[in-house]
C-alpha cells in the first residue's frame, strides 16, 4: 500500500484494537482505501467486538440483473467480521477469514442505504466467532453471514519485530 493510501501507520500490537478500529473510521473520511471507497462503505459505529457500518452500494456493483453482485456483499460481510474481531482484540491484531458463509434473504439495489453489522460472538486464542447482516432503511434482514476468523500471528510478529528494530 502506497503512503497516498496508507490508513494507519501505528504498527499492529500496539494499544488496544477498538481504538484502532476508531482511528480507521477517522481515516476513511479522506482516504481513498480499497474496498470501502469502492465499495461505499463508512464505518459509523464501533464498540468493542461490535462494529457497524453504512453502505451505499453504487452502479459499479451490479450484477447482469441489475441487482447488487453476491460476491460485493459477501466482501462487505467479510470485511464487517474482520474490522469487529479487530475492535475486539487486545492488543490491536489483524485477522484473516477461516470461513464465510453467506445467506441472502433479499436482493440489494444501487444506490439504497443498508446497515452492515459485524458482533463478535466468541473468541478465543486462535478462532474468533462473528455473525453478520445487512438490513434495509427499515431494518428488514436482506444478508447475514457466519464467520471464523484467526489472528494473522505473522503480520503481528513481524509488525513488532519491526518496531524494536527501529
Amino acid at each position: 500500500m502506497s503512503e497516498e493510501t496508507a490508513i494507519i501507520t501505528i504498527p499492529w500490537g500496539v494499544g488496544s484494537g477498538l481504538d484502532r478500529v476508531r482511528l480507521i473510521a477517522e481515516d476513511l473520511r479522506t482516504s481513498t482505501y480499497v474496498p470501502y471507497t469502492h465499495l461505499g462503505l463508512e464505518i459509523t459505529q464501533a464498540e468493542k467486538g461490535s462494529v457497524e457500518m453504512r453502505w451505499a452500494p453504487g452502479e459499479t456493483v451490479l450484477n447482469r440483473g441489475g441487482i447488487v453482485h453476491g460476491g460485493y456483499i459477501a466482501t462487505a460481510l467479510d470485511e464487517v467480521c474482520g474490522v469487529a474481531a479487530i475492535s475486539g482484540s487486545e492488543p490491536a491484531t489483524p485477522f484473516v477469514t477461516m470461513s464465510l458463509n453467506v445467506d441472502y434473504v433479499r436482493p440489494l439495489l444501487a444506490d439504497e442505504v443498508y446497515t452492515v453489522t459485524g458482533t463478535v460472538l466468541q473468541a478465543s486464542r486462535t478462532r474468533t466467532l462473528i455473525h453478520a447482516a445487512v438490513t434495509d432503511a427499515l431494518g428488514r434482514l436482506c444478508c447475514q453471514a457466519s464467520g471464523s476468523l484467526t489472528p494473522n500471528r505473522k503480520l503481528l510478529r513481524a509488525a513488532q519485530k519491526a518496531s524494536t528494530d527501529a
